[in-house]
C-alpha cells in the first residue's frame, strides 16, 4: 500500500485547484512545492516506485510530478494509482479512463488528469520565466517569423516573458498531441495565433505542418496559460 501523503521535507504545499481562467469538465489539477534536496532513496521504496537512473534533481522532479498525478487521479476516480512508465519511452501511460499530462520546472510540480470519455488528451507545462539576455539568443529559435514580428517594439522584459509563455504553450502542445499521432515536431512547426495576452489567459495554437490524417496543417487547438508561484503554466487540452 503506497502512502497517502508525502513527506513535509519532500513537499509541500500539496493542493487542488484551477489555476486558469475557462474551467473544464470532468478533469483536476494538482500542484505542489517540493525541495529536491530532502528526496532520499527510502521516499520510492515508501511509495512503491524504482527511480529513474538519473541525476538527483531529476529523480525529485520525477517523484514530485508523479505524486501530484496520484494526488490527481485519487480526486478525479476515488482511486490513487500512480502513472505507469512507458518502455524506451518518457510518456505516461495514464489508468484506463483516464488521460493526463504532468510538468515540473525548479521546485514546482503539477499533474493535471481528466476523464478519456471527454478528453483525447492533454498536454501541461511549467516554465521558469527566462532571463532577458536569454530571450535574446533564443527568440529566433522558438518564435515563427510572424511571432518574431510581433515582438519588434517589446521591451526586454517584455520579451522575456512573451517567449516564457509561447515557450510553455508549444511545449504544452507537444505533450498533448504526441501520445495522439506519433510524430514529432518542434517549435517551429506550431504558431500561436493570437498573442498571448496575460489579461485574457487564453489563445490558440496552429500547426505549421502535418502530423497525421486527423491532425494535418492548418488545426488550430485552444490554449489557456497563468502564472503559479512566478513560473509560467500552460494548458492545451483536446476534447473528444
Amino acid at each position: 500500500m503506497t502512502q497517502s501523503t508525502p513527506p513535509a521535507e519532500f513537499m509541500t504545499d500539496l493542493k487542488q485547484h484551477w489555476p486558469f481562467p475557462a474551467a473544464l469538465d470532468h478533469c483536476t489539477l494538482v500542484s505542489a512545492c517540493f525541495a529536491a534536496q530532502a528526496l532520499t532513496p527510502q521516499l520510492f521504496t515508501l511509495h512503491e516506485l524504482t527511480a529513474p537512473q538519473a541525476t538527483h534533481k531529476r529523480q525529485a522532479e520525477f517523484l514530485a510530478a508523479r505524486l501530484c498525478a496520484r494526488h490527481a487521479l485519487a480526486q478525479l476516480t476515488g482511486t490513487a494509482h500512480f502513472p505507469r512508465q512507458q518502455e524506451n519511452s518518457r510518456i505516461p501511460v495514464w489508468p484506463q479512463g483516464t488521460c493526463g499530462s504532468m510538468s515540473h520546472s525548479h521546485s514546482l510540480a503539477a499533474a493535471i488528469v481528466g476523464s478519456s470519455h471527454t478528453w483525447l488528451g492533454m498536454g501541461l507545462d511549467i516554465e521558469k520565466v527566462i532571463s532577458s539576455e536569454r530571450a535574446q539568443r533564443l527568440a529566433p529559435s522558438i518564435l515563427t517569423p510572424e511571432e518574431y514580428q510581433r515582438c519588434a517594439q517589446f521591451t526586454a522584459a517584455q520579451l522575456a516573458l512573451h517567449l516564457t509563455q509561447v515557450f510553455s504553450l508549444k511545449e504544452s502542445l507537444f505533450k498533448a498531441l504526441n501520445p495522439l499521432t506519433g510524430t514529432y515536431f518542434g517549435f517551429q512547426d506550431a504558431q500561436v495565433l493570437d498573442p498571448p495576452s496575460t489579461a485574457s489567459g487564453q489563445t490558440r495554437l496552429q500547426l505549421r505542418k502535418d502530423l497525421s490524417k486527423e491532425w494535418p496543417q492548418g488545426s488550430s487547438l485552444p490554449a489557456q496559460f497563468t502564472t503559479l508561484h512566478g513560473s509560467v503554466l500552460s494548458l492545451v487540452s483536446i476534447a473528444r
